[in-house]
C-alpha cells in the first residue's frame, strides 16, 4: 500500500508488492498474451506504446505488443467496503492514448458492481488521451457510498484493431476534502537559441557570459479544490522578483506553467535561482512543504583540451531531421574548439539515404529510439537535437583526463590517409579502452532524388525552425548541401580492440596508427579525421580530436619527446618481414601482437638501444588483420599489419 496526499484514504494499491496481480484482483480477457500484467513501465512498454518508468510496478495491457484480441480486457479490484461514506472519489494515474488507427478506436472506461460481478454499471468513459503519464485522474464514485462490497473494473477495448493499450498506477479510494494542495514542479533555466529562434529549457551548465533570459516552472494541483491564482517569488544574486499568476481554473491533476524574466549573464561557478509559491487562491497552501525549490546553472570555461562528440542520427527521408541540421550547424559555430559534430545517416527501404555508412548506422540505431536523435559523448544517449547543447555543456565542464592529438597524412596518388592518434594521459587510465577514427565530409551534394530532404516544417506547419519553415515539403537534391556527414569509422563503432594498452600511468603517452583509402567521390578538401577514445565497459567517449586532412598536430609539443619508433616491412606479411625498432636510449621494450578480436597472440620482451632489426614471422598465425604494439618508457605505439599468404 502507498501513502497518498489526501486526508483520508479508504483503500489503495500501487502494484509494487510483486509482478502478479495483487491479492483479490481478477481479470477477464480474450487476449493471447494473458491480458493485464504487472511490471515496470519499461518492461511492459513496446515500440509504439509505453510510459516513463516510475521506480516501481504498474498495471498494464499492451495491444501494440501483441496485436491480439483485447476487446474484452477487464481487470477488477477486490471488494471495497464503503459503508459509512458519503462523498468519495477514486484517483489513479494512467497512460492512455485514446487513439484511432486504421479505422479502429481504442476505449477505456471505469465500471462497477455491487453483486460480485453478476451485473455491472458504467461509471465513467475516459474520452481524452495523453502520450505520457496523467497523474491524479479523478472519478466521482459517491453513487456507491454506503455499499459494503463494491468492486471497480478497468475495461480496455482495442476496437478490434491493432491499437496501443493502457497503464494504470496508484489506484486509491479517498474521502473528498477541501484542502488546498499546490506543488512546485520542474524549475528550469532557459537559453535563447538564435538559430531556431526560440528559448530552450533545461540548462544546468552554460558558458560564462551566456545569458539566462527566463526561469520557468510549473505548479501542480493535487487537491480537490480548483486553484485560481498563486504568486511566484524568484530570488537570485540580482534580487527578488514576484510574479502573480491568476485567472486560473486548475483542477486536480492539472498543471499551470509560469515564466519569470531574469536576463542574467552567467558567472563562473554556481548561479542559483530559488523559487517559492505563495498566496495560493489568495490565502495560501494548506501544505506548503512542497512549495519551494529552484535551479542552479553552473558557469563554465571549457578546457581547450576537452572535445565533446555529438553524433546525430539523421536521414534524408526524415521530415523532422531538419531540426538536427539546424542544431548541429549551430553547435559547430558556437563551440568550434570544443565540439565535434558527426551526422550519421540512416537509409530506409522506401527512401534509401545514399550517405549511409552501414557500420556507423548500425551502432547508432542500437542507442537511439528514433530520428532525429543523437549521442553526446555516448554518455547521454537518445537525445533530441534541441537538447544537444545542454548535455554538451555538461560534458565540457569535465576536465580532460586524456589529451587526444593526431597527425594526418594524405597520399594524393593512392588516396590513402594515415592517422597517427596520440594519447597523453594526464591521469592514470587502466582498463579496456579502444580508439576509433571517424571520417566526416562537409559540402556533400548529390544528383539523385534521394539526396532531397523531406521537411515537415514546410509552410510553418510545426513552427519556426531555422528557416526550414519557409522551404518546401521536399527540398530537391539540387538545393541541398549536407555537412558533418559520417563517411567511415575505422576500427568499428566501439573502436579497434588492442589499440590502447590496458595500463596507462599518469604522464604516459602512446600512439596508434590507422589507415583509410578515401573513395574517389569524396572531396578530401572538405574532410576531417576524428580520433575518439572509447571506454569499452561503458561505451562512453572519453575525449576526442578532429582535424582537417592533412594535418600536423599543433599539440605535438605537449607530448613527451618521441623515444620509440617501429616499422614493419613488407606489409602484408606472407612468411617473414622485418620489424625495425628504435629507442633514443637503452630501454626495455615489450612487443605484442593482437588479433582482430583483441586477443594477445604473441608477446616478446627486448632490451634495445638505437635501431634494431628483428624478424616478424607469420608462423602458424591465420591470415587476417593484426596489430603490433611496442611499449617502452611509458610510451606505446601501434602498427596494424596483415598476414596474407
Amino acid at each position: 500500500m502507498a501513502v497518498f496526499a489526501q486526508s483520508q484514504t479508504i483503500w489503495a494499491e500501487n502494484f509494487d508488492a510483486s509482478t502478479s496481480l495483487p491479492a483479490g484482483w481478477t481479470q477477464t480477457t480474450a487476449a493471447t498474451d494473458g491480458g493485464w500484467k504487472v511490471g515496470t513501465a519499461t518492461d511492459l512498454s513496446s515500440q509504439f506504446f509505453g510510459g516513463a518508468d516510475r521506480g516501481g510496478n504498474v498495471l498494464g495491457t499492451n495491444d501494440d505488443a501483441c496485436n491480439c484480441d483485447k476487446s474484452k480486457d477487464i481487470v477488477i479490484t477486490p471488494k471495497i467496503d464503503l459503508t459509512g461514506q458519503t462523498d468519495i472519489r477514486m484517483l489513479f494515474d494512467m497512460v492512455f492514448f485514446s487513439a484511432t488507427y486504421q479505422g479502429s478506436t481504442e476505449t477505456l472506461k471505469i465500471i462497477a458492481t455491487t453483486d460480485g460481478g453478476t451485473t455491472w454499471s458504467d461509471v465513467l468513459p475516459i474520452t481524452t488521451g495523453s502520450t505520457g503519464w496523467r497523474d491524479y485522474f479523478v472519478v466521482d464514485i459517491s453513487a456507491f457510498a454506503g455499499k459494503a462490497d463494491v468492486q471497480f473494473g478497468f475495461q480496455y477495448n482495442d476496437g478490434g484493431g491493432w491499437l496501443y493499450g493502457t497503464f494504470i498506477d496508484n489506484v486509491r479510494v479517498v474521502v473528498y476534502d477541501t484542502v488546498l494542495k499546490a506543488r512546485l514542479n520542474s524549475v528550469v533555466a532557459a537559453r535563447y537559441v538564435n538559430a531556431i529562434p526560440r528559448e530552450l529549457y533545461g540548462y544546468t551548465h552554460m558558458k560564462v557570459g551566456q545569458m539566462i533570459p527566463t526561469v520557468r516552472g510549473t505548479v501542480f494541483n493535487y487537491g480537490f479544490p480548483n486553484i485560481t491564482q498563486y504568486d511566484v517569488k524568484l530570488t537570485s544574486s540580482q534580487g527578488t522578483t514576484t510574479l502573480t499568476v491568476d485567472n486560473l481554473d486548475l483542477a486536480i491533476g492539472q498543471s499551470s506553467s509560469w515564466s519569470v524574466p531574469v536576463d542574467q549573464a552567467v558567472v563562473l561557478g554556481d548561479n542559483d535561482f530559488q523559487v517559492e509559491i505563495l498566496n495560493v487562491n489568495g490565502v495560501g497552501d494548506n501544505d506548503p512543504a512542497d512549495n519551494s525549490g529552484g535551479v542552479t546553472v553552473t558557469g563554465i570555461e571549457p578546457s581547450k583540451d576537452r572535445k565533446v562528440v555529438v553524433e546525430e542520427g539523421t536521414g534524408t527521408w526524415c521530415g523532422w531531421c531538419p531540426r538536427g541540421t539546424v542544431m548541429m550547424d549551430f553547435l559547430k559555430e558556437e563551440y568550434p574548439d570544443n565540439l565535434i559534430p558527426i551526422a550519421v545517416h540512416n537509409a530506409q527501404s522506401t527512401y534509401p539515404d545514399p550517405m549511409q555508412n552501414s557500420v556507423y548506422n548500425a551502432g547508432m540505431v542500437s542507442l537511439i529510439g528514433g530520428f532525429p536523435s543523437g549521442l553526446v559523448d555516448r554518455t547521454y544517449n537518445d537525445v533530441d537535437p534541441t537538447e544537444f547543447e545542454q548535455y554538451a555543456l555538461a560534458q565540457m565542464a569535465e576536465p580532460a583526463s586524456v589529451v587526444v592529438t593526431q597527425n594526418v597524412e594524405f597520399n594524393a596518388t593512392t588516396r590513402n590517409v594515415t592517422v597517427v592518434s596520440s594519447l597523453n594521459f594526464k591521469e592514470a587510465l587502466n582498463g579496456d579502452y579502444a580508439i576509433a577514427v571517424a571520417y566526416t565530409e562537409d559540402g556533400v551534394k548529390g544528383t539523385t532524388q534521394y539526396y532531397g530532404q523531406t521537411n515537415y516544417y514546410a509552410a510553418n506547419a510545426a513552427g519556426v525552425m531555422g528557416g526550414w519553415e519557409s522551404l518546401p515539403a521536399t527540398v530537391a537534391a539540387a538545393n541541398m548541401t549536407y555537412d558533418h556527414v559520417a563517411r567511415q569509422i575505422v576500427g568499428g563503432f566501439t573502436g579497434k580492440p588492442g589499440s590502447v594498452p590496458a595500463n596507462n600511468p599518469a604522464g604516459s603517452v602512446m600512439s596508434y596508427t590507422s589507415n583509410y583509402v578515401l573513395p574517389a567521390t569524396y572531396n578530401v578538401d572538405n574532410m576531417h579525421a576524428v580520433t575518439m577514445l572509447i571506454d569499452q565497459s561503458t561505451g562512453q567517449i572519453i575525449n576526442a580530436e578532429a582535424t582537417p586532412i592533412p594535418f600536423v598536430s599543433t599539440g605535438a609539443n605537449d607530448l613527451k619527446e618521441e623515444t620509440l619508433t617501429a616499422s614493419i616491412f613488407p606489409n602484408p606479411v606472407s612468411d617473414e618481414s622485418t620489424l625495425t625498432l628504435y629507442t633514443a636510449k637503452s630501454s626495455d621494450v615489450q612487443v605484442r601482437i593482437v588479433d582482430a578480436f583483441g586477443r594477445v597472440v604473441s608477446e616478446q620482451n627486448y632490451t634495445i638501444s638505437g635501431k634494431q632489426f628483428l624478424p616478424l614471422r607469420a608462423g602458424s598465425l591465420a591470415n587476417g588483420m593484426y596489430t603490433l604494439t611496442a611499449t617502452a618508457n611509458g610510451q606505446m605505439i601501434s602498427k596494424p599489419f596483415v598476414i596474407a599468404r
